[in-house]
Protein backbone atom coordinates (compact mmCIF):
# COMPACT_ATOMS: atom_id res chain seq x y z
CA UNK A 1 0.00 0.00 0.00
CA UNK A 2 1.92 2.53 -1.48
CA UNK A 3 1.99 5.96 1.49
CA UNK A 4 4.66 7.89 0.24
CA UNK A 5 5.41 6.75 -3.81
CA UNK A 6 7.65 9.96 -4.72
CA UNK A 7 11.48 9.44 -3.53
CA UNK A 8 12.38 11.97 -1.50
CA UNK A 9 16.02 11.90 -2.74
CA UNK A 10 14.81 13.39 -6.13
CA UNK A 11 12.52 15.85 -4.68
CA UNK A 12 12.99 17.24 -1.14
CA UNK A 13 13.22 20.71 -2.35
CA UNK A 14 10.01 20.99 -4.43
CA UNK A 15 7.47 23.05 -3.07
CA UNK A 16 4.76 21.04 -4.36
CA UNK A 17 3.57 18.36 -6.92
CA UNK A 18 1.12 17.53 -9.30
CA UNK A 19 0.32 15.00 -11.67
CA UNK A 20 -2.14 14.18 -14.85
CA UNK A 21 -3.84 11.16 -15.67
CA UNK A 22 -2.17 10.05 -19.37
CA UNK A 23 -4.30 11.45 -22.32
CA UNK A 24 -6.06 8.11 -23.79
CA UNK A 25 -6.78 8.62 -27.63
CA UNK A 26 -10.83 8.08 -28.31
CA UNK A 27 -9.40 5.24 -30.70
CA UNK A 28 -7.73 3.45 -27.69
CA UNK A 29 -11.07 4.06 -25.44
CA UNK A 30 -13.28 2.39 -28.23
CA UNK A 31 -11.20 -0.81 -27.99
CA UNK A 32 -11.89 -1.42 -24.59
CA UNK A 33 -14.94 -3.59 -23.04
CA UNK A 34 -15.70 -6.76 -22.05
CA UNK A 35 -16.37 -9.93 -24.87
CA UNK A 36 -17.69 -12.93 -25.01
CA UNK A 37 -16.09 -16.15 -26.90
CA UNK A 38 -19.14 -18.75 -28.41
CA UNK A 39 -18.02 -21.38 -25.24
CA UNK A 40 -19.64 -18.33 -22.90
CA UNK A 41 -15.94 -17.56 -21.83
CA UNK A 42 -15.02 -13.93 -21.27
CA UNK A 43 -12.10 -11.70 -21.86
CA UNK A 44 -11.98 -8.20 -20.65
CA UNK A 45 -9.89 -5.34 -22.48
CA UNK A 46 -8.98 -2.49 -20.57
CA UNK A 47 -6.32 0.13 -20.43
CA UNK A 48 -2.55 -0.40 -19.22
CA UNK A 49 -1.36 3.03 -20.35
CA UNK A 50 -2.15 5.66 -23.39
CA UNK A 51 -0.80 3.07 -25.33
CA UNK A 52 -1.26 -0.90 -24.30
CA UNK A 53 -4.15 -2.27 -23.36
CA UNK A 54 -4.54 -5.10 -20.59
CA UNK A 55 -6.48 -8.32 -21.09
CA UNK A 56 -7.67 -10.42 -18.53
CA UNK A 57 -10.10 -13.91 -18.14
CA UNK A 58 -11.72 -15.23 -15.27
CA UNK A 59 -9.33 -18.18 -14.78
CA UNK A 60 -6.56 -15.02 -13.79
CA UNK A 61 -4.38 -15.08 -16.34
CA UNK A 62 -3.59 -11.43 -17.48
CA UNK A 63 -1.70 -9.96 -20.18
CA UNK A 64 -0.22 -6.77 -21.22
CA UNK A 65 -0.27 -5.88 -25.79
CA UNK A 66 0.64 -3.44 -27.91
CA UNK A 67 -0.23 -3.03 -31.54
CA UNK A 68 2.62 -4.58 -34.05
CA UNK A 69 3.54 -3.30 -37.42
CA UNK A 70 0.38 -6.23 -38.47
CA UNK A 71 -1.85 -4.45 -36.77
CA UNK A 72 -2.15 -7.31 -34.43
CA UNK A 73 -1.98 -7.00 -30.42
CA UNK A 74 0.90 -8.93 -28.71
CA UNK A 75 3.06 -8.79 -25.38
CA UNK A 76 3.82 -9.96 -22.22
CA UNK A 77 2.30 -12.01 -19.43
CA UNK A 78 0.64 -10.08 -16.62
CA UNK A 79 2.86 -7.93 -15.87
CA UNK A 80 6.08 -9.25 -16.35
CA UNK A 81 8.55 -8.91 -19.17
CA UNK A 82 7.82 -12.62 -20.59
CA UNK A 83 6.01 -13.11 -23.93
CA UNK A 84 2.65 -14.74 -24.26
CA UNK A 85 0.97 -16.37 -26.93
CA UNK A 86 -1.76 -14.50 -26.92
CA UNK A 87 -2.75 -12.34 -29.86
CA UNK A 88 -5.38 -9.99 -30.39
CA UNK A 89 -7.22 -9.03 -33.78
CA UNK A 90 -9.11 -5.63 -33.19
CA UNK A 91 -10.19 -3.17 -35.82
CA UNK A 92 -12.11 -0.33 -36.38
CA UNK A 93 -13.81 1.33 -33.93
CA UNK A 94 -17.02 0.86 -33.25
CA UNK A 95 -16.69 -2.67 -34.03
CA UNK A 96 -18.76 -5.35 -32.22
CA UNK A 97 -16.26 -8.03 -32.33
CA UNK A 98 -12.35 -9.37 -31.78
CA UNK A 99 -10.26 -12.36 -32.76
CA UNK A 100 -8.70 -13.88 -29.74
CA UNK A 101 -5.78 -16.54 -30.18
CA UNK A 102 -3.27 -17.59 -27.71
CA UNK A 103 -5.43 -17.93 -24.48
CA UNK A 104 -6.76 -21.28 -23.18
CA UNK A 105 -10.08 -21.80 -23.94
CA UNK A 106 -10.83 -18.87 -25.75
CA UNK A 107 -10.21 -18.79 -28.78
CA UNK A 108 -12.04 -17.16 -32.28
CA UNK A 109 -14.67 -14.75 -32.67
CA UNK A 110 -15.47 -12.66 -29.24
CA UNK A 111 -18.40 -10.48 -29.15
CA UNK A 112 -18.27 -7.10 -27.18
CA UNK A 113 -20.87 -7.59 -23.91
CA UNK A 114 -23.93 -4.93 -23.77
CA UNK A 115 -23.98 -3.02 -20.49
CA UNK A 116 -25.91 -0.67 -19.26
CA UNK A 117 -24.21 2.09 -18.62
CA UNK A 118 -24.61 5.38 -16.69
CA UNK A 119 -22.31 8.09 -15.77
CA UNK A 120 -22.82 10.67 -13.25
CA UNK A 121 -21.40 13.78 -11.10
CA UNK A 122 -22.24 13.30 -7.23
CA UNK A 123 -20.87 14.75 -3.98
CA UNK A 124 -18.78 13.20 -1.47
CA UNK A 125 -17.67 14.80 1.41
CA UNK A 126 -17.00 18.37 0.06
CA UNK A 127 -16.14 17.25 -3.45
CA UNK A 128 -17.72 16.79 -6.73
CA UNK A 129 -16.79 13.46 -8.03
CA UNK A 130 -17.30 11.39 -11.11
CA UNK A 131 -18.84 8.22 -10.95
CA UNK A 132 -20.36 5.72 -13.20
CA UNK A 133 -23.05 2.74 -12.70
CA UNK A 134 -22.38 -0.26 -14.78
CA UNK A 135 -25.33 -2.67 -15.16
CA UNK A 136 -25.68 -5.82 -16.99
CA UNK A 137 -28.22 -5.45 -20.03
CA UNK A 138 -31.82 -6.20 -18.92
CA UNK A 139 -34.03 -5.50 -16.26
CA UNK A 140 -33.27 -8.70 -13.69
CA UNK A 141 -32.50 -7.03 -10.16
CA UNK A 142 -29.00 -7.90 -9.57
CA UNK A 143 -26.29 -7.25 -6.75
CA UNK A 144 -24.00 -3.66 -6.68
CA UNK A 145 -20.71 -3.71 -5.70
CA UNK A 146 -18.81 -0.39 -5.01
CA UNK A 147 -15.76 -0.02 -5.90
CA UNK A 148 -13.51 1.30 -3.18
CA UNK A 149 -9.72 2.33 -4.42
CA UNK A 150 -6.48 1.27 -3.01
CA UNK A 151 -3.74 4.22 -2.77
CA UNK A 152 -4.28 4.53 -7.25
CA UNK A 153 -3.63 8.31 -7.63
CA UNK A 154 -5.29 7.79 -11.32
CA UNK A 155 -8.65 7.43 -12.57
CA UNK A 156 -10.98 4.40 -11.46
CA UNK A 157 -13.06 5.16 -13.74
CA UNK A 158 -10.21 4.61 -17.05
CA UNK A 159 -8.79 1.61 -15.38
CA UNK A 160 -10.75 -0.53 -13.30
CA UNK A 161 -11.11 -3.90 -14.88
CA UNK A 162 -13.53 -4.76 -12.27
CA UNK A 163 -16.41 -2.02 -13.59
CA UNK A 164 -17.07 -4.48 -16.33
CA UNK A 165 -16.04 -7.69 -15.63
CA UNK A 166 -18.23 -8.30 -13.02
CA UNK A 167 -21.53 -7.23 -14.94
CA UNK A 168 -19.77 -9.27 -17.64
CA UNK A 169 -21.07 -11.97 -15.11
CA UNK A 170 -24.21 -10.55 -13.70
CA UNK A 171 -23.08 -8.25 -10.73
CA UNK A 172 -23.12 -4.37 -10.89
CA UNK A 173 -20.35 -2.51 -10.44
CA UNK A 174 -20.13 1.06 -9.10
CA UNK A 175 -17.03 2.98 -10.17
CA UNK A 176 -15.75 6.46 -9.30
CA UNK A 177 -12.47 8.90 -9.43
CA UNK A 178 -11.88 9.16 -6.32
CA UNK A 179 -11.21 13.28 -5.05
CA UNK A 180 -7.94 14.69 -7.21
CA UNK A 181 -7.97 12.10 -9.48
CA UNK A 182 -9.90 11.41 -13.11
CA UNK A 183 -12.41 13.99 -13.31
CA UNK A 184 -13.18 14.65 -9.72
CA UNK A 185 -12.36 17.68 -7.77
CA UNK A 186 -10.29 18.10 -5.00
CA UNK A 187 -6.80 17.07 -3.35
CA UNK A 188 -5.72 13.86 -3.46
CA UNK A 189 -5.86 12.03 -0.12
CA UNK A 190 -5.34 9.39 2.45
CA UNK A 191 -7.43 10.41 5.01
CA UNK A 192 -9.28 7.48 5.43
CA UNK A 193 -12.18 9.14 6.68
CA UNK A 194 -12.73 11.94 3.49
CA UNK A 195 -12.26 8.76 1.60
CA UNK A 196 -14.88 6.53 3.55
CA UNK A 197 -16.93 9.39 3.43
CA UNK A 198 -17.00 9.71 -0.54
CA UNK A 199 -16.92 5.75 -0.70
CA UNK A 200 -20.55 6.23 1.50
CA UNK A 201 -21.71 8.34 -0.74
CA UNK A 202 -20.85 6.81 -4.25
CA UNK A 203 -22.62 3.82 -2.27
CA UNK A 204 -26.05 6.60 -1.90
CA UNK A 205 -25.82 7.45 -5.68
CA UNK A 206 -25.44 3.55 -6.89
CA UNK A 207 -28.60 2.50 -5.04
CA UNK A 208 -30.34 5.94 -6.20
CA UNK A 209 -29.93 5.09 -9.52
CA UNK A 210 -30.24 1.50 -9.79
CA UNK A 211 -33.73 2.04 -8.10
CA UNK A 212 -35.36 -1.13 -7.93
CA UNK A 213 -32.79 -3.48 -10.24
CA UNK A 214 -30.20 -3.25 -6.98
CA UNK A 215 -30.85 -6.67 -5.15
CA UNK A 216 -28.45 -5.86 -2.65
CA UNK A 217 -25.15 -3.84 -2.50
CA UNK A 218 -21.91 -3.57 -0.95
CA UNK A 219 -18.20 -2.63 -1.26
CA UNK A 220 -15.14 -4.22 -2.51
CA UNK A 221 -12.09 -2.16 -1.44
CA UNK A 222 -8.98 -3.43 -2.15
CA UNK A 223 -5.53 -2.88 -0.33
CA UNK A 224 -5.70 0.71 1.04
CA UNK A 225 -9.73 0.28 0.03
CA UNK A 226 -9.51 -2.88 2.94
CA UNK A 227 -9.59 0.16 5.71
CA UNK A 228 -11.68 2.48 3.38
CA UNK A 229 -14.58 -0.07 2.80
CA UNK A 230 -15.30 -0.95 6.04
CA UNK A 231 -15.39 1.92 7.74
CA UNK A 232 -17.75 3.66 4.81
CA UNK A 233 -19.61 0.64 5.29
CA UNK A 234 -20.50 1.99 9.28
CA UNK A 235 -21.32 5.19 7.10
CA UNK A 236 -24.23 3.51 4.95
CA UNK A 237 -26.08 0.79 4.64
CA UNK A 238 -24.94 -2.34 2.63
CA UNK A 239 -25.41 -5.67 2.86
CA UNK A 240 -22.21 -6.46 2.83
CA UNK A 241 -18.14 -5.76 2.58
CA UNK A 242 -15.28 -7.37 0.48
CA UNK A 243 -11.44 -6.22 1.85
CA UNK A 244 -9.00 -7.94 -0.64
CA UNK A 245 -5.17 -7.93 0.21
CA UNK A 246 -5.93 -5.66 3.05
CA UNK A 247 -4.88 -5.38 6.24
CA UNK A 248 -6.93 -5.66 9.84
CA UNK A 249 -3.57 -3.60 11.25
CA UNK A 250 -2.81 0.01 11.37
CA UNK A 251 -0.94 1.36 8.19
CA UNK A 252 2.10 2.03 10.86
CA UNK A 253 1.88 -1.55 11.92
CA UNK A 254 1.81 -2.59 8.00
CA UNK A 255 5.30 -0.62 7.99
CA UNK A 256 6.35 -2.84 10.95
CA UNK A 257 5.78 -6.04 9.78
CA UNK A 258 7.04 -5.18 6.33
CA UNK A 259 10.37 -4.03 8.14
CA UNK A 260 10.41 -7.64 9.75
CA UNK A 261 9.13 -9.42 7.21
CA UNK A 262 12.22 -7.97 4.64
CA UNK A 263 15.06 -8.40 7.00
CA UNK A 264 14.09 -12.24 7.82
CA UNK A 265 14.15 -12.60 4.20
CA UNK A 266 17.70 -11.68 4.32
CA UNK A 267 18.85 -13.99 7.28
CA UNK A 268 18.86 -11.74 10.20
CA UNK A 269 18.39 -12.85 13.02
CA UNK A 270 15.97 -12.36 15.90
CA UNK A 271 18.24 -9.78 17.79
CA UNK A 272 18.55 -7.98 14.48
CA UNK A 273 14.56 -8.28 14.15
CA UNK A 274 14.14 -7.26 17.79
CA UNK A 275 16.40 -4.19 17.08
CA UNK A 276 14.08 -3.35 13.82
CA UNK A 277 10.97 -3.33 15.84
CA UNK A 278 12.34 -0.60 18.41
CA UNK A 279 13.09 1.54 15.01
CA UNK A 280 9.76 1.16 13.78
CA UNK A 281 8.26 1.87 16.84
CA UNK A 282 9.91 5.29 17.12
CA UNK A 283 9.10 5.95 13.41
CA UNK A 284 5.81 5.34 14.20
CA UNK A 285 5.45 7.23 17.11
CA UNK A 286 6.68 10.44 15.06
CA UNK A 287 4.06 9.81 12.13
CA UNK A 288 1.39 9.72 14.76
CA UNK A 289 2.31 12.76 16.60
CA UNK A 290 3.26 14.88 13.61
CA UNK A 291 6.96 14.65 14.94
CA UNK A 292 6.11 15.82 18.39
CA UNK A 293 7.51 12.56 19.81
CA UNK A 294 10.28 10.10 19.21
CA UNK A 295 13.32 12.77 17.77
CA UNK A 296 15.25 12.20 20.71
CA UNK A 297 14.88 8.19 20.43
CA UNK A 298 15.58 8.58 16.49
CA UNK A 299 18.35 10.02 16.92
CA UNK A 300 19.64 7.79 19.41
CA UNK A 301 19.50 4.63 17.66
CA UNK A 302 20.78 5.91 14.84
CA UNK A 303 24.10 6.78 16.94
CA UNK A 304 23.58 3.37 18.09
CA UNK A 305 23.28 1.25 15.07
CA UNK A 306 23.13 3.36 12.43
CA UNK A 307 26.28 2.28 10.93
CA UNK A 308 25.23 -1.42 10.72
CA UNK A 309 24.53 -3.33 7.59
CA UNK A 310 20.69 -4.18 8.61
CA UNK A 311 20.02 -0.58 9.61
CA UNK A 312 21.04 0.22 6.29
CA UNK A 313 18.82 -2.34 4.80
CA UNK A 314 15.36 -0.94 6.47
CA UNK A 315 12.71 -0.03 3.66
CA UNK A 316 9.18 -0.83 4.75
CA UNK A 317 6.57 1.84 3.43
CA UNK A 318 7.58 4.87 5.54
CA UNK A 319 10.74 3.71 7.99
CA UNK A 320 13.76 3.41 5.07
CA UNK A 321 12.97 6.96 4.25
CA UNK A 322 12.48 8.44 7.76
CA UNK A 323 16.16 6.41 9.06
CA UNK A 324 18.35 7.28 5.80
CA UNK A 325 18.35 10.93 5.95
CA UNK A 326 18.17 13.81 8.78
CA UNK A 327 14.81 14.03 10.33
CA UNK A 328 14.23 17.61 9.11
CA UNK A 329 15.04 16.71 5.42
CA UNK A 330 12.42 14.13 5.62
CA UNK A 331 9.92 16.56 7.72
CA UNK A 332 10.67 18.89 4.69
CA UNK A 333 9.44 16.42 1.95
CA UNK A 334 6.88 15.24 4.33
CA UNK A 335 5.61 18.56 4.88
CA UNK A 336 5.40 19.02 0.73
CA UNK A 337 4.59 15.31 -0.55
CA UNK A 338 2.63 13.48 2.40
CA UNK A 339 -1.36 12.64 1.52
CA UNK A 340 -2.94 12.80 4.82
CA UNK A 341 -2.12 9.34 5.87
CA UNK A 342 -4.48 8.18 8.55
CA UNK A 343 -1.23 6.54 10.50
CA UNK A 344 -3.14 6.22 13.38
CA UNK A 345 -6.33 4.39 12.19
CA UNK A 346 -7.46 1.01 13.91
CA UNK A 347 -9.00 -0.84 11.63
CA UNK A 348 -10.60 -3.47 14.81
CA UNK A 349 -13.05 -1.44 16.18
CA UNK A 350 -14.21 -0.87 12.98
CA UNK A 351 -14.63 -4.11 11.70
CA UNK A 352 -16.36 -4.54 14.88
CA UNK A 353 -19.32 -2.16 14.27
CA UNK A 354 -19.80 -3.51 10.90
CA UNK A 355 -22.86 -5.28 11.27
CA UNK A 356 -22.46 -7.22 7.89
CA UNK A 357 -21.74 -10.13 6.26
CA UNK A 358 -17.37 -9.59 5.49
CA UNK A 359 -15.13 -11.48 2.88
CA UNK A 360 -11.27 -10.93 3.80
CA UNK A 361 -9.31 -12.37 0.62
CA UNK A 362 -6.10 -12.70 1.75
CA UNK A 363 -2.38 -13.35 0.06
CA UNK A 364 0.35 -15.82 1.34
CA UNK A 365 3.54 -14.37 0.32
CA UNK A 366 2.32 -10.42 0.03
CA UNK A 367 5.69 -8.23 0.46
CA UNK A 368 3.80 -4.99 0.63
CA UNK A 369 0.89 -6.01 3.50
CA UNK A 370 2.15 -9.15 5.04
CA UNK A 371 -0.99 -10.79 6.09
CA UNK A 372 -0.56 -13.26 8.84
CA UNK A 373 -1.04 -10.96 11.49
CA UNK A 374 -4.73 -10.21 9.80
CA UNK A 375 -5.16 -13.62 9.17
CA UNK A 376 -5.07 -14.01 13.13
CA UNK A 377 -7.10 -10.98 14.06
CA UNK A 378 -9.90 -12.25 11.37
CA UNK A 379 -9.85 -15.42 13.26
CA UNK A 380 -10.59 -14.14 16.76
CA UNK A 381 -13.34 -11.48 15.05
CA UNK A 382 -14.76 -15.12 13.67
CA UNK A 383 -14.91 -16.24 17.11
CA UNK A 384 -16.16 -13.41 18.61
CA UNK A 385 -19.50 -14.03 16.30
CA UNK A 386 -18.29 -11.32 13.58
CA UNK A 387 -19.66 -13.01 10.27
CA UNK A 388 -16.34 -12.78 8.41
CA UNK A 389 -15.52 -15.34 5.55
CA UNK A 390 -11.65 -15.53 4.87
CA UNK A 391 -9.69 -17.06 1.84
CA UNK A 392 -6.21 -17.52 2.29
CA UNK A 393 -4.43 -17.77 -1.61
CA UNK A 394 -0.93 -18.95 -0.46
CA UNK A 395 2.12 -17.93 -2.57
CA UNK A 396 0.46 -15.02 -4.26
CA UNK A 397 1.66 -11.46 -3.54
CA UNK A 398 0.12 -8.49 -3.34
CA UNK A 399 -3.12 -8.41 -5.09
CA UNK A 400 -3.84 -11.81 -5.35
CA UNK A 401 -1.14 -12.11 -7.94
CA UNK A 402 1.06 -15.48 -9.27
CA UNK A 403 4.55 -14.43 -9.59
CA UNK A 404 7.91 -15.56 -10.46
CA UNK A 405 10.97 -14.71 -8.47
CA UNK A 406 14.60 -14.43 -9.48
CA UNK A 407 17.67 -14.73 -7.30
CA UNK A 408 17.77 -11.08 -6.25
CA UNK A 409 14.44 -11.85 -4.72
CA UNK A 410 12.84 -9.09 -7.49
CA UNK A 411 9.53 -10.96 -8.45
CA UNK A 412 7.13 -10.33 -11.64
CA UNK A 413 3.54 -10.88 -11.52
CA UNK A 414 2.34 -13.46 -14.12
CA UNK A 415 -1.98 -12.82 -13.38
CA UNK A 416 -4.25 -13.97 -10.73
CA UNK A 417 -4.72 -16.67 -8.69
CA UNK A 418 -6.91 -19.65 -10.24
CA UNK A 419 -10.13 -18.69 -8.65
CA UNK A 420 -9.63 -15.00 -7.21
CA UNK A 421 -12.16 -13.18 -9.95
CA UNK A 422 -14.70 -16.42 -9.58
CA UNK A 423 -14.63 -16.17 -5.80
CA UNK A 424 -15.46 -12.08 -6.07
CA UNK A 425 -18.57 -12.88 -8.57
CA UNK A 426 -19.70 -15.72 -6.49
CA UNK A 427 -19.30 -14.05 -2.85
CA UNK A 428 -20.64 -10.87 -4.16
CA UNK A 429 -24.04 -12.74 -5.22
CA UNK A 430 -24.63 -15.48 -2.17
CA UNK A 431 -22.31 -13.47 0.68
CA UNK A 432 -21.36 -17.14 1.00
CA UNK A 433 -18.49 -19.57 -0.38
CA UNK A 434 -20.36 -21.97 -2.99
CA UNK A 435 -17.49 -24.21 -4.35
CA UNK A 436 -13.78 -24.23 -4.28
CA UNK A 437 -11.55 -21.64 -5.60
CA UNK A 438 -8.38 -22.74 -6.83
CA UNK A 439 -5.71 -23.48 -4.28
CA UNK A 440 -7.12 -21.37 -2.18
CA UNK A 441 -7.63 -21.83 1.94
CA UNK A 442 -11.02 -21.46 2.74
CA UNK A 443 -12.45 -20.63 6.59
CA UNK A 444 -15.82 -19.53 6.31
CA UNK A 445 -17.75 -17.93 9.04
CA UNK A 446 -19.29 -20.67 11.66
CA UNK A 447 -22.39 -19.34 13.81
CA UNK A 448 -22.24 -20.76 17.01
CA UNK A 449 -24.44 -24.03 18.14
CA UNK A 450 -27.77 -23.24 19.11
CA UNK A 451 -26.76 -24.25 22.55
CA UNK A 452 -24.33 -22.10 22.80
CA UNK A 453 -26.73 -19.11 22.34
CA UNK A 454 -29.36 -20.31 24.57
CA UNK A 455 -26.88 -20.48 26.82
CA UNK A 456 -25.82 -16.71 26.27
CA UNK A 457 -29.76 -16.22 26.79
Amino acid sequence: MRFFSVALAASITLAACSSSDEEISADMRCLVGSYRVPTGDVIDVGLSSSDHLRWRVMSGEVGRVSRDEDGVWTGTTGWSDLPHTARLAMTACGDDGIEVNGIDSLQGHATRISHDIQDVRFTGADEELAGRLVMPAGSEPVPIVVLVHGSEDWSARDYAFLQRMLPAHGIGAFVYDKRGTGASTGQYTQDFDLLAADAAAAHRTALELAGARASSSGYLGGSQGGWVAPLAATLSQPDFVIASFGLAESPLAEDREQVQMELREAGYDDAVLDRARQVTDITGRLLASNFQDGAEDLARVRREWGDEAWFQEMRGEITGEMTMRPLWQFRMGYRFLGVGTSWGHEPVPVLREVGVPMLWVLAGADREAPSAPTRQILTELQSDGHIIDIAFFPDTDHGITRFVEAEDGSRQGLGYAQGYLEMLVDWSRHQAFTQTYGNAELSPFAAPPLDDLANED
